[in-house]
């Protein structure tokens, strides 16, 4: 299962605790018999699964750590903060007509072009 990095979980779960304290962290904490936070072991893998979507996309989740609500979101709810985040465009233009396109038609484009350009048996240096 693809899963956003760890690093990311654990820089994502430093901002929230320091904005939202204690709110944050003690819906998670479950402390075993050894003294480890199993709790919030098991919160950061839940995150970093809903997330893992936006592992292309760390601006969606940029966007939603400096848009956080007053009360604590939870996984399923920064997940949908991070869907709110506008889209990239690369802006190009054709004679005198602008035109916007999103960064997965950007990319679709260039990979038909590719194809493209393998049937010709051009050389591009």
């Amino acid at each position: 299962m693809k899963t956003l990095p760890s690093g990311w979980v654990d820089r994502m779960f430093a901002r929230l605790q320091g904005i939202y304290g204690r709110e944050f962290t003690s819906q998670f904490s479950v402390i075993d018999a050894n003294g480890n936070d199993i709790g919030m072991a098991n919160a950061k893998q839940v995150w970093a699964e809903e997330l893992a979507g936006f592992t292309d996309n760390p601006d969606a989740i940029a966007f939603a750590l400096k848009n956080l609500p007053e009360r604590v979101p939870n996984a399923i709810k920064f997940r949908e903060m991070c869907r709110q985040a506008p889209t990239k465009t690369i802006e190009t233009r054709i004679g005198f007509e602008k035109i916007d396109i999103d960064n997965k038609t950007a990319k679709d484009n260039l990979e038909k072009i590719r194809k493209m350009i393998q049937k010709t048996n051009i050389v591009l240096s």
